[in-house]
This record gives C-alpha cells, structure tokens and sequence, in this order.
C-alpha cells in the first residue's frame, strides 16, 4: 500500500469502528489523519490540520476521494 499526504483512507479505530480519514504525514510505521473538514479548513487558513496517529496496521485501504 502506498499512501501519501491528502490521500483518503479507511482506518480501524478504537472498538473495531472503520472510519474514513485524509493522510497528513506518512511516518515510518505511522500514519498520522485528519477529518476531510479539518484538512480543508487549516488549507484555507494556511496552517497545519490537527490530526491523530495510528499505525500503519491500522490503515485498512485507500479510498478515492468523494
């Protein structure tokens, strides 16, 4: 899987939930996300997006933009 920034992916978070998240930074063996709102709001304001990391293990696939 090769995944970069702004990518879209789906990641296993806490309790087994599969939610849809945008890559920031691609780290070794994490990857840390962001919210497609957050991603596009510190865009537009010229900053870097609040995120979280998981690791890539964590990262289940790539999916296209919607």
């Amino acid at each position: 899987m090769r995944i970069q920034r702004g990518d879209m992916v789906r990641v296993k978070a806490y309790g087994g939930k599969v939610i849809a998240r945008r890559v920031v930074e691609v780290r070794e063996r994490s990857v840390a996300v962001t919210t497609k709102e957050e991603y596009d709001a510190a865009a537009k304001e010229q900053r870097e997006p609040i995120c979280i990391g998981f690791p890539l293990s964590d990262i289940l696939e790539e999916k296209p933009d919607a």
